[in-house]
């Protein structure tokens, strides 16, 4: 069964990704790679996977930088220490790595991975468009990209909830945008500061809009509860105030 493309994250090692020898580990260990490198994959999984994006099976992509096979070769290992995640190795030279200076790596990061996955959706022109096109909103937006989260539409009005993930390497926050169909009105608002950046998905369950108020409940389940507790919820945003501001 097809699953929707969740996470994309990034290891390294110098040996052969195959069964025997051990997994891949952080990419620190053979050159630089700052914290915040780590939220390009889940901001491109989160663009693609909202669009139904999937690579087959599995839901998690891990990217392994080795210099264990030749420089700029991929390769999709068969190695499945889990169900819900595969690696796919990409060639490098680490002493290369080292040598880059830290916006140069960023734009490789980025790069090598939008590469990994055109090098496994090739056979698919639909797959292959979706890929080119956020890499297109990731060139133009760079961190300040809006990742979508959730959305209500009726005949009345829209409203699309979002986030962006540590813009500029700030902290991360929701986005509310409301439109109504019937009147014209139309604002976008930054409506919460995120504890942590994932907080945002158990913090938008439902969406409801309700005498000139949009409503935004939590998810209900414990798990969520654990992060949404931080938070003053359910989060009310008044139309008529935000509209005239």
């Amino acid at each position: 069964m097809e699953k929707v493309l969740i996470d994309i994250r990034y290891y390294a090692s110098d040996s052969l990704n195959e069964t025997g020898n051990s997994l891949p580990s952080s990419c620190s260990r053979f050159f630089e790679f700052p914290k915040l490198f780590h939220f390009w994959g889940t901001r491109i999984a989160t663009i693609l996977g909202a669009r139904g994006f999937s690579l087959g099976d599995f839901d998690d992509l891990y990217i392994n930088y080795t210099n264990a096979i030749p420089k700029g070769a991929l390769a999709f290992s068969e190695r499945t220490p889990e169900k819900w995640l595969r690696y796919i190795d990409y060639g490098v030279s680490f002493e290369d790595l080292k040598s880059l200076k830290e916006p140069e790596l960023e734009h490789f990061v980025i790069r090598s991975t939008f590469e990994c996955l055109e090098h496994l959706c090739n056979s698919s022109t639909d797959k292959t468009e979706m890929i080119k096109l956020a890499s297109m909103e990731v060139n133009k937006y760079g961190t300040e990209i809006e990742l979508p989260v959730k959305a209500k539409e009726t005949k009345s009005y829209s409203v699309l909830v979002s986030y962006k993930l540590r813009p500029k390497g700030a902290a991360s926050y929701g986005i509310v945008k409301y439109i109504n169909h019937k009147t014209g009105v139309t604002f976008s608002k930054r409506f919460v500061d995120l504890k942590g950046p994932s907080d945002i998905f158990p913090l938008v369950g439902t969406i409801s809009v309700k005498d000139e108020k949009i409503l935004i409940k939590p998810r209900s389940s414990f798990k969520a509860s654990l992060f949404t507790n931080a938070y003053q919820v359910p989060m009310e945003i008044d139309i008529n105030e935000v509209a005239s501001a």
